[in-house]
């Protein structure tokens, strides 16, 4: 009898030996589930809170920018809307500034030798085109030019009233550009805004010096290639090239900057006496408003 009590006891610390082997084993593995699951939330988790701190940084930064730029833009408006209606689209026509521009440019591609002779300068009686109140002097003026003295008439026509750099810009070139920016660097904005809104003749005296400012801010090879193709391909090129010399720098001391809005209303060329030469005929017209 006792010979067999001891063989069930010992059965019976098999059997709790053996569901206390299945019990640490069940917590085992349930401790390595436990595991993996926190190691995968880990994995997820961490790079998202990397992430939104990131996110958030750019927030922050993006916001600063707008509202420096919105407060530079809130300055710069008046200075412009007051050049806007004293010089490029006036009240009354200044007939002094427009005699003095052609004045000067006649005189600068005499010197350059790209111009032979420039005619009296005829500025008509207003004509009112429409009834917005926008009126017109049809200017009447003629020169007897070399072929790159016509393109700099011509170029000044398509250059006059324009105030800042964004000016000589299409939409498409100025969103360009602020894409260029935002995918390098979104603090870059205000150095962006800040050559946009230059004085277009002081960029063009000098504009290596403003768009090394640019390359300090923007530095990838992107946003290189599209601020040169920018610079390259736009009125920018035209502006540097007629304002960059000597014509741009009488500008700034006679002071007859900005220059009014023109348009070509008419244009007749012929040939010169001489091999690149030619005959100049135009009507111009000269832009007010009403008060």
């Amino acid at each position: 009898m006792k010979h067999f009590v001891s063989i069930m006891r010992r059965v019976h610390s098999g059997w709790l030996l053996l569901a206390g082997s299945v019990c640490l084993a069940c917590a085992a593995m349930l401790l390595l589930d436990h595991v993996r699951v926190v190691q995968q939330v880990r994995n997820i988790s961490v790079p998202l809170v990397a992430q939104l701190a990131q996110l958030e940084r750019r927030e922050t930064t993006l916001q600063a920018q707008v509202e420096l730029s919105q407060l530079q833009s809130a300055v710069t408006v008046g200075s412009l809307g007051e050049k806007l209606d004293a010089y490029v689209l006036p009240q009354e026509l200044d007939y002094d500034r427009v005699i003095a521009l052609f004045d000067l440019l006649s005189d600068t591609l005499t010197q350059q030798k790209l111009l032979a002779k420039m005619s009296d300068i005829q500025i008509d009686d207003e004509e009112q085109i429409d009834s917005n109140g926008l009126h017109i002097h049809p200017v009447r003026v003629a020169f007897t030019a070399h072929q790159e003295g016509v393109e700099q008439i011509l170029l000044l026509t398509r250059l006059s009233g324009l105030l800042t750099v964004s000016d000589a810009l299409t939409a498409d070139e100025v969103e360009l550009l602020f894409s260029g920016t935002e995918e390098e660097n979104p603090a870059g904005i205000i150095a962006l805004e800040q050559f946009l809104s230059l004085d277009l003749l002081r960029y063009a005296q000098d504009s290596k010096g403003y768009e090394e400012q640019v390359h300090r801010s923007l530095t990838s090879p992107l946003f290189e290639r599209i601020f040169q193709s920018v610079l390259q391909n736009s009125l920018l090129r035209d502006a540097r090239r007629i304002f960059g010399g000597d014509f741009g720098r009488l500008l700034l001391e006679q002071r007859v900057w900005p220059t009014p809005f023109f348009t070509v209303h008419e244009m007749h060329i012929r040939p010169g006496s001489a091999p690149g030469w030619y005959y100049l005929d135009l009507v111009i017209h000269a832009w007010e408003k009403d008060s």
